[in-house]
């Protein structure tokens, strides 16, 4: 995903991978966004290993990751397929328990997100809209 590439996406086929595969996927995202300011890629980062590790530990195991962005507004848009039509929930906050932490970093990290069932192949998409500060905004153009 070159930064003049608009809205069109950039994907990864993550059928048959597992959690073991996160940090590959991290590498990748961080390889297209390269230009962003530093903040702003590594709440997409953040984001993005949220999502997929939900997809693979709450979702039946993940199928897509595409990675779309917007210039106007300095956006990139997180959208990760998985094989359960359950929408994901935020968990009341609290507790020691390990985990049920990751979608409150999501749903503070990101301008919007939220889920949609594809109900054909008996799945969904969560997706996440990361926006970038004001003050990063002129590499998000570039």
């Amino acid at each position: 995903m070159a930064p003049n590439d608009g809205d069109r996406p950039a994907s990864v086929d993550l059928h048959g991978t597992d959690s073991t595969h996160l940090a590959s996927l991290r590498r990748w995202a961080a390889g297209l966004l390269s230009d962003l300011g530093e903040p702003h890629r590594e709440d997409v980062l953040l984001v993005l290993t949220e999502i997929a590790q939900n997809a693979y530990q709450h979702g039946g195991g993940a199928r897509w990751l595409r990675l779309t962005r917007l210039p106007e507004p300095c956006e990139v848009r997180i959208d990760v397929e998985d094989n359960s039509v359950v929408p994901p929930r935020i968990r009341p906050p609290g507790g020691t328990a390990f985990g049920g932490r990751g979608l409150h970093l999501v749903d503070t990290l990101t301008t919007a997100w939220g889920s949609r069932e594809d109900a054909p192949s008996n799945g969904k998409t969560v997706w996440a809209r990361v926006g970038c500060e004001l003050s990063h905004q002129e590499a998000c153009r570039r």
